[in-house]
């Protein structure tokens, strides 16, 4: 059952919603070394201090990776709406039913093509095999003090460079 003429524009609505929500997140504009400031001059440095303002800006760098993220597949379900395709899982070709749309606006898949594509995620298989690592490293207690996920090393990178 395809969905009606109601039911597309409540769920434009919510997307566009989301998408407002999303682009006016707040951004770090402050580099590692001026956020950190006589914390990285070598005075008194105390290495929790440190650490502290480099995990929480870890965790800042991570979210605003998982909002840009969301915020394309926002922006990509509106782009699906325009060209028709809305609403038709990309794998099967199967309508996605409304309640899983209504659940998640801008989902791409039925529910079980999603459970397919999240299996193979897990496993390192999928697109966001990167993203993936690094969620893991930030919730494992036996790698989170390690300096070799994606984000550390980008934030030493930032760190160095100034």
């Amino acid at each position: 059952m395809s969905l009606t003429k109601e039911q597309k524009e409540r769920l434009y609505h919510r997307l566009m919603d989301l998408k407002k929500g999303l682009s006016g997140k707040r951004t770090i504009d402050q580099t590692m070394s001026q956020e950190t400031g006589e914390l990285s001059n070598g005075v008194d440095n105390h290495l929790a201090d440190h650490a502290g303002v480099y995990f929480e800006r870890m965790r800042e760098l991570t979210f605003r990776q998982t909002d840009r993220n969301l915020l394309r597949e926002v922006e990509d379900a509106l782009k699906r709406m325009e060209d028709g395709t809305y609403g038709i899982c990309e794998k099967t070709g199967k309508e996605i039913p409304y309640e899983r749309l209504e659940a998640v606006p801008y989902a791409r898949y039925t529910l079980d093509a999603q459970a397919e594509t999240d299996k193979r995620d897990v496993a390192g298989e999928g697109d966001d095999r990167e993203f993936t690592r690094q969620m893991e490293d930030l919730t494992n207690k036996e790698t989170m003090g390690q300096k070799h996920s994606v984000t550390y090393e980008r934030l030493d990178q930032e760190q160095d460079s100034k």
